[in-house]
């Protein structure tokens, strides 16, 4: 049995989500909610299964599995049909270099913006009492500063220039790899689309899809993306993402960010 521990908005949680509806899995959903008020992901029984305090975790037939790209890894390992990863080992070799660029950073900076748009408003709008505990529960030392300073600084954050610089560079890195290919890693979808489409969606939920309107290979692969079944089924099934503050602080925000996408 495949079950998922995951929160509708999570980027790393839709990654997995995709790879299971792709591969056509049956999986139990044990929804992890991350608002203050409850904060689940700190629950001492869940940071047993995830001591960092994260999602998604995956248990099959009782065996945990954490960090979203090491999951998609062990499902194509257990479940190698449909296969998500090329059968060609270099185009193979290529995917790996692509979703190796998540962990060395940019999922972090996804955070960064995120925060500094508009999360850091909703942190301004608790109880206080309740933040304290958020963050005093947060086992994730480096979220938790990172946090701390983006909430504090918002869009003048010291981190926010950084995280869109690198996020250009990557856009503009998957708009080139698109000329030459139909997808990232070759002429195959594959675990490389999964990694990276959630963070260009991602911009759009924060009212920041316009800085992709000069890529127009990017945004013909993430439509692509989007009108293959596996999307309904693992992102939009789990509700809207742009939820007012989103929507409201993006829009605010989008001049500023901007002027950083078009500096760097």
């Amino acid at each position: 049995m495949l079950a998922l521990y995951h929160f509708d908005r999570s980027t790393a949680a839709q990654k997995v989500r995709l790879a299971l509806a792709e591969k056509g899995l049956a999986w139990e959903s044990r929804y992890v909610d991350p608002g203050l008020d409850k904060r689940q992901q700190h629950d001492p029984e869940y940071l047993k299964l995830n001591p960092r305090g994260l999602v998604p975790t995956l248990v099959h037939d009782g065996r945990v599995v954490c960090e979203s790209q090491i999951i998609l890894e062990y499902l194509e390992d257990v479940f190698p049909s449909p296969s998500l990863r090329p059968a060609d080992p270099y185009e193979r070799a290529r995917m790996r270099l692509w979703t190796k660029l998540i962990d060395e950073g940019l999922h972090v900076d996804s955070r960064t913006i995120g925060q500094c748009v508009a999360m850091r408003y909703i942190m301004q709008g608790a109880d206080p009492g309740i933040v304290k505990l958020h963050y005093e529960a947060m086992p994730d030392a480096v979220r938790r500063e990172n946090d701390l300073i983006n909430n504090e600084k918002g869009l003048d954050s010291p981190l926010l220039p950084g995280a869109i610089q690198r996020f250009r560079k990557v856009f503009y890195d998957i708009e080139l790899a698109l000329a030459e290919r139909p997808w990232l890693a070759g002429d195959s979808f594959s675990l490389a689309d999964i990694s990276h489409v959630v963070y260009s969606s991602r911009m759009a939920s924060f009212q920041l899809g316009g800085l992709l309107d000069e890529l127009p290979r990017l945004r013909d692969w993430q439509a692509r993306i989007q009108a293959r079944p596996s999307w309904a089924e693992a992102v939009e099934k789990w509700g809207d993402t742009s939820n007012p503050t989103r929507v409201r602080r993006g829009k605010e925000a989008f001049p500023k960010i901007k002027a950083i996408w078009d500096a760097s």
